[in-house]
């Protein structure tokens, strides 16, 4: 099983309150996702988001960095942001790195980011997997 499908099985675990299988499938899914992240950083390339074995490996990442964030390990959350802004070449994936980056140095909890900051109304159309709408709010924290 690649990452996409590790991910799939892991979001049915928790959809039915299976956690113990949802936690064994999100550790496969960020295996699979951490080796392309270290190839891509090592090859400095880019990951390949119309491959969706590379575009559901930064969902995976996405969600460990959204995990970092939850769990306070703000300095692990922001150099991880940082870093997947160099790693997606999509101009909309880059501000959301950003933004999250910036809810992250700010210090606000990431409930209250996601309440203030994140436009949880709109659904992405090119990038429906990702939290990638911001309130106008967000500038508040560029400064």
């Amino acid at each position: 099983m690649g990452v996409k499908q590790h991910y799939i099985e892991f979001r049915n675990a928790l959809s039915k309150g299976d956690t113990q299988k949802a936690q064994e499938e999100f550790e496969k899914a960020f295996n699979e996702a951490f080796l392309w992240y270290q190839q891509k950083l090592t090859n400095n390339e880019k990951f390949d988001l119309t491959n969706e074995e590379e575009l559901f490996a930064v969902v995976t990442l996405f969600d460990n960095m959204i995990g970092f964030y939850k769990e306070g390990m703000i300095e692990e959350g922001v150099a991880f942001a940082e870093s997947m802004v160099e790693l997606v070449d999509s101009s909309k994936l880059k501000e959301m790195f950003k933004g999250f980056s910036l809810g992250m140095q700010s210090g606000v909890p990431l409930d209250e980011f996601m309440r203030e900051y994140v436009d949880l109304s709109k659904v992405d159309e090119e990038y429906p997997q990702f939290l990638c709408n911001f309130k106008e709010k967000i500038k508040e924290l560029i400064n």
